[in-house]
C-alpha cells in the first residue's frame, strides 16, 4: 500500500501517549511517512502540558469539543425532554466540529488511527474518516472492558441510555452502541459502565490490551503501544513515589458513613506510602475530575501536588519516578508498562465492611489485575511493608513492537 500521511486523532490524555508512540514506531520503519495530529481537548483537561507528546507530528490541528455525556443527562435515557435537550445543546456544535474536520484535507490512500471511539468527538472523526474513499480508519477499542471475559450477568443492559446516545450516533457516528452497567443492589448509584459496538465502526477494528495484564494475547488482541525509551535515573536525583488521585465517582452512589469509611482507610493506606518511601519525593498526582471536595477529604501533607500535566506525560517525563500507587486507575498499567513499579492498593479494603457489592468486586478484579506481575495487586499490608511485592516490571518493548508490527501489516501499511 502505497500511502505518505498518517492521521491520528486524540481527546483523552491516553491517547497522545499511545499515538506519539505508535508515530516513532512507524517513523523507524517508514522514515518518508508524514503524521498528523487532529485534537480536541477536554474541558477538564485542556490546560495540560502536552508539548512532550506533539513533538512526534509533522502538523498539529485542534477541533472544538462537544459531548452527549456532558452534565450527565444521558443517565436519564431518552425522553422527550432528553431529546429537546440534546439537538438543542449538541447538535449544533456537533454539526460545527464535523464542518471542521471536513475542512481538513486528507491525503489519498491515507490511515486514519483513533482510540475507543465512543465519545462525540471521537464518533464525528470516525464518520469523517469512515465515509471518505481516501482513508481507511483503524480503531482501537478500549482495554477496560471486562464483561465478555468476566460473568455477564454483573452487568444490566440500559436501552434508554443506549437510545440516547444512539440518536447522536445516528447523525454523528458510524455504528450503534449498547451501554451496560453494573449490577447493583437497590441500584445503588455506581459509574461502572461498559459501551459496545453493534457492528465494527471503522473499517479495522482492534482490541487492545495493557501489556502487563494478559500472560496470553486473545484472538485480535493487540498490545497498546506505549515505550519509554529510556527509564534511568539521572545521577544525584532523589527518586520519587508517586500516588494517583481519583475522583471515585464510583462510591458517589453510596451512604454517608461507607463514604467516610473509604476515605478514613484510603488515608490510613496514604500514611503507610508515606511512611514506606519517607526517603523519597512524595507526589500527589491530582487527578482532572477530582472536585476539590473530594480532594480535601484526602490527606496530602508531605506530598507535592501536581495537576498540570497528565500521569502519562508525568511517567515519560520524569525519569526519577520509582515507584506508584492508585486504589485502582489505568495509570498503575501505564506505568508498569514504562518500567516503573507500580501497585493497586483496592484490595487492602475491606469491601465486605464498606458494604461493596460482590459484582463491584468482581469488575475490581477483572479490570484492576496484572498475570505477569500478581505483585501488582497488594493484599497484605505485613507483605508490602516487608518488600514481598516488590518487583522489577518486565522489558515489554520487545513484545509491543512486535505486536505494534503485526497491526501495521494487517492494515496494509508495511
Amino acid at each position: 500500500m502505497s500511502n505518505n500521511s498518517i492521521y491520528f486523532f486524540a481527546e483523552q490524555e491516553i491517547d497522545f501517549a499511545i499515538w506519539s508512540t505508535l508515530a516513532d514506531i512507524i517513523r523507524n520503519k517508514k522514515p518518508d511517512y508524514r503524521f498528523e495530529l487532529i485534537c480536541s481537548a477536554r474541558d477538564r483537561s485542556k490546560d495540560y502540558d502536552i508539548s512532550h507528546f506533539l513533538s512526534f507530528f509533522d502538523k498539529i490541528y485542534e477541533v472544538d469539543n462537544v459531548s452527549y455525556f456532558k452534565y450527565g443527562i444521558w443517565r436519564r435515557g431518552l425522553t422527550f425532554r432528553t431529546f429537546l435537550v440534546a439537538v438543542r445543546n449538541n447538535f449544533l456544535p456537533a454539526y460545527r466540529v464535523l464542518r471542521e474536520l471536513k475542512k481538513i484535507n486528507f491525503s489519498p490512500n491515507s490511515i486514519a488511527f483513533i482510540n475507543k471511539g465512543i465519545s462525540t468527538n471521537q464518533a464525528l472523526f470516525l464518520r469523517r474518516v469512515k465515509f471518505d474513499p481516501n482513508v481507511k480508519s483503524v480503531l482501537f477499542l478500549s482495554p477496560d472492558c471486562v464483561k465478555n471475559n468476566s460473568n455477564n450477568n454483573d452487568y444490566v443492559y440500559h436501552p434508554n441510555r443506549s437510545a440516547y446516545i444512539n440518536l447522536h450516533l445516528y447523525f454523528f457516528g458510524t455504528a450503534p452502541l449498547d451501554v451496560f452497567w453494573i449490577r447493583t443492589p437497590d441500584n445503588i448509584r455506581t459509574n461502572y459502565r461498559e459501551f459496545h459496538f453493534r457492528r465494527d465502526p471503522a473499517d479495522y477494528v482492534f482490541q487492545p490490551s495493557y501489556p502487563m495484564r494478559y500472560q496470553e494475547k486473545k484472538e485480535n488482541q493487540i498490545l497498546i503501544p506505549l515505550i519509554k525509551s529510556n527509564n534511568e535515573l539521572t545521577e544525584h536525583e532523589i527518586s520519587t513515589t508517586v500516588f494517583i488521585g481519583q475522583p471515585h465517582y464510583w462510591i458517589g452512589g453510596f451512604p454517608r458513613l461507607t463514604q467516610e469509611k473509604f476515605y478514613f482507610r484510603l488515608n490510613q493506606i496514604i500514611s503507610l506510602v508515606k511512611e514506606k518511601h519517607s526517603s523519597q519525593r512524595l507526589l500527589y498526582k491530582r487527578h482532572p475530575g477530582e472536585s476539590d471536595e473530594i480532594f480535601t477529604k484526602i490527606d496530602t501533607s508531605g506530598f507535592e501536588i501536581e495537576s498540570s500535566v497528565s500521569s502519562e506525560a508525568l511517567f515519560f517525563n520524569d525519569s526519577s519516578i520509582a515507584t506508584v500507587y492508585a486504589f485502582s486507575s489505568n495509570s498503575i498499567q501505564i506505568a508498569a508498562c514504562l518500567g516503573i513499579p507500580s501497585y493497586y492498593l483496592y484490595n487492602l479494603f475491606d469491601a465486605g465492611y464498606l458494604g461493596v457489592p460482590q459484582t463491584i468486586q468482581r469488575h475490581w478484579q477483572s479490570r484492576w489485575c496484572s498475570e505477569v506481575h500478581p505483585e501488582m495487586n497488594i493484599r497484605s499490608i505485613d507483605d508490602w511493608m516487608n518488600g514481598k511485592n516488590d518487583y522489577e516490571p518486565q522489558d515489554m518493548k520487545g513484545k509491543i513492537y512486535r505486536s505494534t508490527v503485526r497491526m501495521l501489516e494487517e492494515v496494509g501499511m508495511i
